[in-house]
């Protein structure tokens, strides 16, 4: 994946898309939301994946999703070029503290195959490695 620095504007427009989908009357958690549990990698004793990440708060998926429609521009770390799939996409990552911890949560849109629309995509939802410090739209404190 290579990093680089969406707009303002094109965060504001992933995010106000991303919440008409998971706020939307029609939204439906299983078709609508894709949450990538499990990767071939991940260690079964590794904090930092997804599924333990999940463990330790306590949550589910749905819990997932409140914490997405929560993000703001003021959450957005960095975008992340996906130069290994076809089409170059691209994610947006952001960071988010919940219980003192920083979140790390990296998703996308993806368009439904042969039907009109898309769903969302988090493929990362854990603990961060390293605290996430660079927020390029987040107001500095006086």
């Amino acid at each position: 994946m290579i990093p680089i620095q969406s707009s303002k504007s094109n965060v504001c427009e992933f995010l106000e898309k991303m919440k008409s989908i998971l706020e939307g009357d029609a939204f439906d958690i299983h078709r609508d939301f894709v949450f990538q549990r499990h990767r071939v990698n991940d260690e079964p004793d590794d904090e930092f994946n997804n599924e333990n990440t999940l463990l330790a708060l306590d949550y589910g998926v749905e819990d997932v999703v409140d914490v997405l429609k929560t993000l703001t521009l003021e959450d957005y770390h960095e975008s992340m070029v996906d130069n290994v799939a076809n089409g170059f996409n691209v994610f947006f990552v952001f960071g988010k503290k919940i219980r003192k911890r920083d979140i790390y949560i990296k998703i996308r849109l993806k368009q439904r195959a042969g039907i009109a629309g898309s769903y969302v995509f988090c493929i990362s939802f854990h603990f961060a490695r390293q605290a996430i410090i660079d927020y390029p739209y987040r107001k500095k404190k006086a």
